[in-house]
């Protein structure tokens, strides 16, 4: 025990234990006979890049800061919310204190292991019957559905997941989901219905690009078909199509135009897309 009374984890040496390096650095230590998840949050990116992306979330996106230490203060606040609510995310270890190289105090996260496929992973899998990943990715979609209804009700865009990416949801044994990432968030309570639509074709675009040609049209109708929000699924298209605020769509049909933006593989297009599959719904 330290002296503030907290467990203490000792590791002279982390670079055997990395896991992954994007900006931070994640690395899979022994814990308890077991292992833990460290993150920290002093990253891999230089100070000069951290400020930069710091002031291009804040002043342009509508997100939180990038600096270390609101990105741990956010992840926690996520945490903990999303779990109020009955969302399964993994659970922080904070009464440990980490005593590392490069590790400083206020900087670091010290988090469960959990050993699951990413839902990405699992949906793409074509040695599982079609029809169990479809019946997977339905579950799936009303646990999203319900988290949107929720964020929106309560003005609460800490729910609304900024990296929209089925790679930060596990799928555990008893086939539940457990989801991370939660270092950056947007901040308007006024613009939480923007935020769900935006998720809404972040997330599918992200999961086209991680599945199967073969299975893309099939993977937006049952999306389009399957969402438990009929006004919100039709709404979402249009963040990327009509955006609601004018300064933003004029910035989007200037982008739209660009080469990146006409390329069948762009946001826009998987916007149009959805919301033809949305429409024949109706």
């Amino acid at each position: 025990m330290s002296v503030t009374g907290m467990e203490r984890l000792e590791i002279s040496d982390l670079e055997p234990y990395l896991l992954l390096k994007n900006g931070n650095f994640l690395y899979k230590v022994p814990f308890r006979g077991g292992f833990a998840v460290l993150k920290v949050y002093y990253g891999s990116r230089s100070w000069p890049e951290t400020w930069l992306k710091s002031l291009g979330n804040v002043c342009f996106e509508g997100q939180t800061s990038y600096m270390p230490k609101t990105r741990l203060k956010m992840e926690l606040a996520c945490l903990r919310l999303w779990a109020s609510h009955g969302f399964r995310v993994f659970e922080p270890y904070t009464d440990v204190e980490v005593i590392a190289p490069n590790c400083p105090p206020g900087g670091y996260l010290l988090l469960e292991y959990v050993d699951a496929p990413k839902l990405e992973v699992v949906l793409a899998d074509q040695s599982k019957p079609l029809e169990e990943r479809l019946d997977l990715y339905r579950r799936w979609l009303q646990e999203w559905g319900r988290r949107h209804a929720i964020a929106e009700r309560e003005r609460e865009p800490l729910l609304v997941h900024e990296n929209g990416d089925l790679g930060h949801v596990f799928v555990l044994e008893d086939e539940s989901f457990l989801w991370f990432d939660f270092e950056m968030v947007f901040r308007s309570r006024s613009r939480v219905r923007e935020y769900c639509g935006h998720e809404i074709v972040q997330f599918v675009w992200q999961l086209l690009r991680k599945t199967p040609p073969e299975m893309h049209e099939l993977l937006l109708e049952e999306t389009a078909k399957h969402y438990p929000d009929r006004d919100r699924i039709r709404f979402a298209p249009d963040v990327f199509l009509k955006h609601p605020r004018l300064p933003v769509r004029a910035a989007r049909s200037v982008d739209m135009k660009r080469k990146r933006g006409r390329k069948p593989s762009s946001k826009y297009n998987l916007a149009r897309r959805l919301k033809e599959h949305v429409l024949r719904l109706d």
